[in-house]
């Protein structure tokens, strides 16, 4: 079985860019094989259910609809898709979940691929427990990449289809074993959305669950409304994404001046950017 999670916030279905291609994967396969969920985070007055088409497409599909009530981040909403699959999963070692932002536009065929590797016999002996693409943002390399970097250099993106040893990918396109989930206890939830992917590789790693196949397929990862933020809501973002890295730095035991000074130089880069 190949679950595939998605957190939405405040947002229509009809906006959710992989929700066709998501829809085909299972309509062409089976609901046995594949299975949606969707965790919504939507704030209390603007639940996404409410939506006619998103009833529509919960009841069509057949997918599972888990309600957050609020918004409780990133890491404890994925977690909570997990505990669905767990309970569900027939058998967590052979089962993948793969993660899906709201924003991702997947083509069939990066899906698919995802959907054929977990699929794979192999996977049952070959010690892989991530599968991921090779990944693009702003026409470069994002994901695979060897690890957090303070700067990134060219050398340190996965460019190559293979194997691959205790690297880091982003979650969305990422599918993991269940199985290596539920033993290292699913996302960090002291970690309400950023690093929370750098942190759990981090966890894979420690537990020698960090095995990536890396697939010759990509995609362009978009990041949808951060172009057209104002200043004040990229300082909100800023803020959020602030205490997450420290306390990522704490995990995985980076000194507090090493925190202090990337964020400096991403709050220098926000300064840079609403100049004028």
């Amino acid at each position: 079985m190949l679950y595939i999670a998605m957190v939405i916030y405040n947002k229509s279905i009809h906006d959710v860019l992989s929700r066709d291609v998501t829809k085909r994967l299972i309509e062409h396969h089976g609901s046995g094989k594949a299975k949606f969920i969707i965790v919504d985070n939507s704030d209390k007055e603007s639940f996404a259910i409410a939506d006619d088409e998103l009833r529509e497409y919960v009841t069509n599909s057949g997918i599972a609809y888990i309600r957050s009530e609020k918004n409780i981040g990133l890491s404890k909403a994925y977690n909570k898709a997990i505990e669905y699959a767990l309970r569900t999963s027939e058998n967590p070692k052979k089962d993948f979940m793969l993660f899906v932002d709201d924003d991702s536009d997947f083509s069939y065929d990066y899906l698919r691929a995802i959907y054929l590797s977990v699929r794979d016999g192999d996977r049952d002996k070959d010690g892989v427990n991530v599968i991921t693409g090779l990944i693009e943002s702003g026409g470069r390399p994002m994901s695979p990449v060897e690890g957090f970097r303070f700067i990134f250099r060219s050398k340190d993106y996965i460019t190559r289809p293979g194997t691959y040893d205790d690297i880091c990918c982003i979650n969305s396109g990422t599918a993991i074993r269940l199985d290596s989930l539920d033993k290292i206890g699913g996302f960090d939830e002291s970690l309400f959305v950023d690093m929370v992917d750098y942190t759990l590789m981090y966890n894979l790693s420690r537990h020698s669950l960090n095995k990536v196949l890396v697939l010759d397929q990509s995609y362009e990862q978009t990041f949808s409304g951060r172009s057209e933020m104002s200043r004040l809501s990229a300082l909100k973002r800023f803020k959020i994404y602030s205490k997450d890295f420290m306390r990522y730095c704490q995990i995985v035991g980076k000194p507090p001046i090493y925190g202090r000074l990337h964020l400096l130089k991403r709050r220098i880069a926000i300064d840079l950017k609403y100049k004028n």
